[in-house]
């Protein structure tokens, strides 16, 4: 058994996190200020994020003229805002190497089509807090338990 810190996201955001399309996450709190270099399990949430599919439109339309970040189709954005066959919410799924927290208050520098496509949100949808997912690594099989908010303790 390996102890570690852990974070609950809510569906599709955990989906894309895991399959390392999301690679930023956003909170409107430091929750992950002095985690940079870190590693942190992903525990999937029950619910899923109301943002009106939003997320599609941003993972369809991409960062135009960015390497890595083009639009996708929808059979690829159905993949990437799902999890493997046998995991399922209520699971840690994956754990997450974390980068660099940075605030940024200002709605329009986090309106950048980069900073969007990155995040997987609008600026405006967005919180504040910045901090960058540098990598991402599945777990062979998903562990059940339950999700807390903030950061949180477990055993995998």
């Amino acid at each position: 058994m390996v102890s570690m810190k852990a974070f609950s996201m809510n569906m599709p955001f955990a989906g894309l996190i895991a399959h390392g399309e999301k690679t930023l996450e956003t909170r409107n709190h430091t929750m992950f200020e002095g985690t940079e270099g870190q590693r942190m399990a992903l525990h999937v949430g029950q619910r899923t994020y109301p943002d009106g599919g939003k997320h599609k439109e941003i993972l369809r339309e991409g960062a135009p003229g960015i390497s890595g970040l083009e639009g996708m189709d929808d059979a690829t954005i159905a993949r990437v805002t799902s999890l493997p066959k046998g995991m399922s919410r209520g699971q840690v799924v994956a754990v997450v190497t974390l980068g660099k927290t940075t605030f940024v208050p200002d709605e329009a520098e986090r309106s950048n089509p980069e900073v969007q496509r990155r995040c997987v949100a609008t600026g405006a949808a967005m919180g504040r807090y910045l901090t960058e997912v540098a990598e991402t690594v599945w777990l062979e099989e998903g562990v059940p338990m339950r999700g807390r908010p903030g950061c949180f303790d477990v055993e995998l």
